[in-house]
């Protein structure tokens, strides 16, 4: 069986092991930076990471996908000039937009940095985040574009290029200057980001101009911006942007909130934020390594929605759709297959900590709805109806900021945990209603459901069993966790032959283009 280097298998499984790749130089990342810059600068570096949040969701958000959408329709349409068109538009729109956000930055940086982030020592490293994000932009819209014509080995390697630099750049400032101010040294990590966003935005720039001929033979007139563009990308970008920006609005409160309504319970500031940063920096994070393959499927599957809207081919649509929920269904079922089980054990083994993985079952029901609220807001992003997808993340912030007042206070951090769930529902609630009705697709309630969470339970209860069998038996608990998940992965895909469903047959049809 040949691989069609097109394919959303081919194009999603190298974009998987980009993403796994870029996550264990992350990891590596990290503890170079706790080591050499001490708890003080990483305090202070996450501390300017929420405005560089907010300064992104203003400018790129919803640009980069108007971008992807729309360089994937003029190509289906054979319109090379126009995917130009949209590359340069966007960069011009994004100039516009960083400029905006960068002067009130610059002249009211000692106010940003003392009152608003509470760190007067930050200043240069907010003023350091300017430059970075000048290249992010234009790193974002080229990526955006070769996501949208499915030519993705540039992104693969500029993201791992700039990963590789970042980490090498920042540790090793950290470690020649050995800067003893600590306001200095998160100044030396931003500047490490900046060099690794110059070579990441060299290299996509080289293969964008290399790449005209290839992809853009009929683009004499690619400066011509194409008409009704600036309304095609606000359509697309200003709901998008507007509910990021929202997203990141209620993030922050939420964050600023599960400690005071601790606190009001009762419980001490260090207790309150000792339980919060376990569950959210320890054991959410554990549950949502799917993330890593579904991230990449939607990125792939996103512009090829957009090509079939454009050729208006809804037979393709539902089939993507369908095909789309289902593997979510699967991947979701595998690792809860695992983490239900077995998960606080990996918990507390990974992070050293008694309580890591405490609150795993509820957070297991708000990762179950949170995947399945990711595709659908995938696929309603790709078929042009991104005002709804926006609107259901909307909902959702406001849900869990109102869940969580309620119920923190009574139930405890674990309250947080059932407000995750609550809003997730209200949010993969709406998005199934709206890719039901515009898609016309019939809810598969066998093979995107009960096929996988049935085999899910069948692996994760041998695999539960099998561990503690071999607790039993004397074995190590590594020893014993690595037994048991080997056995869940094999189960659940024996499991699922059972019930008629076979992978590898599966696969073979995401290899069409």
């Amino acid at each position: 069986m040949k691989l069609e280097k097109r394919s959303v298998f081919y194009n999603a499984f190298f974009l998987c092991l980009s993403s796994i790749g870029m996550q264990l130089i992350g990891f590596v990342y990290r503890i170079g930076l706790s080591r050499f810059g001490g708890a003080e600068v990483m305090g202070m570096y996450q501390l300017i990471m929420p405005a560089y949040s907010v300064i992104m969701s203003f400018t790129m958000s919803g640009l980069t996908l108007a971008v992807s959408r729309l360089c994937a329709q003029y190509q289906a349409i054979g319109n090379t000039g126009g995917v130009k068109g949209v590359v340069r538009f966007s960069q011009l729109v994004f100039l516009c937009l960083f400029i905006c956000a960068a002067v009130p930055v610059c002249l009211f940086s000692d106010f940003l940095s003392g009152v608003v982030l509470g760190e007067p020592k930050i200043k240069k490293a907010l003023l350091l985040l300017l430059p970075c994000l000048f290249l992010t932009g234009f790193e974002n819209i080229f990526k955006s574009c070769f996501h949208g014509i499915k030519y993705i080995f540039p992104p693969i390697v500029s993201e791992l290029t700039e990963q590789i630099i970042r980490t090498v750049a920042g540790l090793g400032l950290l470690i020649v200057l050995c800067p003893d101010d600590p306001g200095m040294a998160t100044a030396m990590i931003v500047l490490g980001m900046v060099i690794s966003e110059v070579f990441s935005v060299s290299i996509l720039t080289l293969f964008y101009k290399r790449g005209e001929k290839r992809f853009f033979p009929n683009a004499k007139d690619a400066v011509n911006i194409p008409k009704g563009m600036f309304r095609k990308v606000a359509a697309i970008a200003v709901p998008v942007s507007a509910a990021g920006l929202l997203n990141n609005f209620f993030s922050s409160m939420t964050t600023v909130l599960i400690p005071n309504r601790l606190m009001a319970a009762g419980v001490s500031s260090q207790d309150a934020l000792s339980s919060f940063g376990i569950m959210v920096g320890m054991t959410l994070p554990l549950l949502m390594l799917p993330t890593a393959f579904i991230h990449p499927l939607n990125t792939i599957l996103l512009p090829r929605f957009s090509q079939y809207s454009a050729r208006n081919n809804q037979a393709q649509i539902r089939r993507k759709a369908g095909k789309a929920i289902q593997v979510t269904g699967m991947l979701t079922a595998a690792s809860l297959s695992v983490m239900l089980p077995l998960g606080k054990e990996l918990a507390q083994m990974i992070y050293r900590h008694p309580l890591a993985g405490k609150h795993i079952p509820a957070l297991s029901a708000a990762v179950f709805f949170t995947f399945y609220h990711i595709t659908t807001g995938s696929i309603l992003n790709g078929i042009g109806m991104q005002k709804q997808a926006s609107a259901s993340v909307v909902v959702t912030g406001v849900c869990e900021i109102l869940l969580t007042w309620m119920t923190v206070e009574y139930m405890g951090i674990g309250g947080y945990a059932l407000a995750c769930v609550g809003s997730e529902l209200v949010g993969v609630a709406m998005n199934f209603y709206w890719v039901v009705r515009s898609v016309k697709i019939k809810i598969q309630w066998r093979n995107w459901f009960a096929a996988p969470f049935l085999s899910g339970a069948a692996s994760g209860c041998s695999a539960w069993l099998l561990f503690f069998y071999l607790q039993q038996r004397g074995w190590g608990t590594l020893c014993s966790l690595f037994a048991g998940v080997a056995a869940a992965i094999g189960i659940f895909y024996i499991c699922l032959s059972f019930l008629g469903i076979h992978l590898s047959a599966y696969l073979k049809t995401l290899f069409e283009k």
